[in-house]
């Protein structure tokens, strides 16, 4: 993220770069989006070309030093299902999240026992402590939401995902009853894909659309071993188009919430 708003703040593309510093503009874009290691001498030559002044230089060299000390590289730790440290780096920047969800409650609409449940189930190596400190990280996350310039989201959840039971007797209904009184906030928007739908442009899996202020947008995606990180002008729109025809699929807002309810008054 560091070097994307280098570059952003210089006004330059990753093809301008690519060509003064004499790199591939491919490897620009993966060493931004944190899909391959950096090599100190290459982000020496970054940090030359955008005059990083001292300090900052400094703070990021070190930071990278520690990061090669820990191999950290993509694909990421395989008990995790993503890096969870880049990803807050480009969430927290972020204005607006606009996601998708076939298969579970996005993190930040999660409960503890929910998240758990799910951390759980899609990392069982991972010790106990460890999955506290990742629901931890994960209801720090949903912060953002209640700041006093909060970042909007809009949410998209296949019906289905409402059905799927986890955890004690109780724990589903407080699930639900969260996500209706996350959805009742201003910021929030919550929506449905019934279940008898038709096909549609969201088969090819779960997505995360962030949209910032002064930059582009940028788009997740996850899977149990790494994270991708697209900010290629036509893949970023190929997933908005996507957004748009699951938006126009989806329930109304009031309508989800009803439908939400119903569940809810369905266990009383």
């Amino acid at each position: 993220m560091a070097l994307r708003r280098l570059r952003n703040g210089n006004g330059l593309s990753t093809t301008d770069v690519a060509r003064a510093v004499r790199m591939s503009q491919s490897k620009i874009s993966r060493m931004e989006n944190a899909e391959i290691g950096c090599y100190l001498d290459d982000l020496g030559t970054l940090f030359d070309f955008y005059r990083v002044p001292e300090p900052r230089r400094d703070e990021l060299l070190a930071w990278a030093r520690r990061a090669e000390e820990r191999g950290q590289v993509q694909p990421v730790n395989p008990l995790l299902p993503v890096d969870w440290r880049a990803w807050l780096d480009f969430e927290d920047e972020a204005t607006s999240v606009r996601g998708y969800q076939p298969l579970m409650i996005p993190g930040l609409l999660q409960t503890p026992e929910y998240a758990s449940a799910v951390i759980r189930a899609t990392a069982p190596g991972l010790a106990d402590h460890q999955v506290d400190e990742m629901v931890a990280s994960r209801m720090a996350r949903q912060g953002r939401l209640s700041r006093s310039r909060p970042v909007r989201l809009d949410a998209i959840i296949e019906e289905d995902v409402l059905f799927r039971p986890f955890g004690q007797a109780g724990a589903l209904y407080r699930q639900l009853r969260h996500l209706v009184d996350s959805a009742s906030r201003r910021t929030i928007t919550v929506r449905l894909i019934r279940r008898d739908v038709e096909l549609h442009a969201g088969l090819t899996g779960s997505f995360v659309i962030l949209d910032y202020d002064d930059e582009p947008s940028l788009v997740l995606l996850e899977n149990k071993v790494a994270s991708q990180f697209l900010d290629d002008e036509a893949q970023v729109a190929a997933y908005v188009e996507s957004w748009a025809a699951l938006a126009e699929l989806a329930c109304s807002e009031d309508e989800s919430a009803d439908l939400i309810n119903d569940m809810i008054s369905s266990m009383g």
